[in-house]
């Protein structure tokens, strides 16, 4: 069962780093508040890898097994290429 807390977690650490991004790319802020806003980015940036790294770890990709029924089977990296 997924972790909704997590999950809302996410997209609100993944909101305010879009945030920052737009505010820092708009050149319009002072060095001091860009200096705020990227620490806070790189934070939010982090939570939101260790985040994903937690998800991927709970991916199970189901595949049919030789007898024609549904296994689990681990995620796999090289699965993607």
């Amino acid at each position: 069962m997924p972790n909704n807390r997590k999950s809302k977690s996410f997209e609100a650490d993944l909101s305010r780093l879009e945030e920052i991004v737009k505010l820092l790319e708009s050149g319009e802020l002072p060095l001091e508040e860009s200096m705020k806003l990227f620490q806070e980015g790189t934070g939010l940036a982090a939570s939101c890898g260790k985040l994903l790294d937690e998800a991927e770890l709970e991916i199970v990709k189901l595949t049919k097994g030789p007898d024609g029924t549904i296994q689990e089977v681990p995620f796999a990296h090289d699965d993607l290429a």
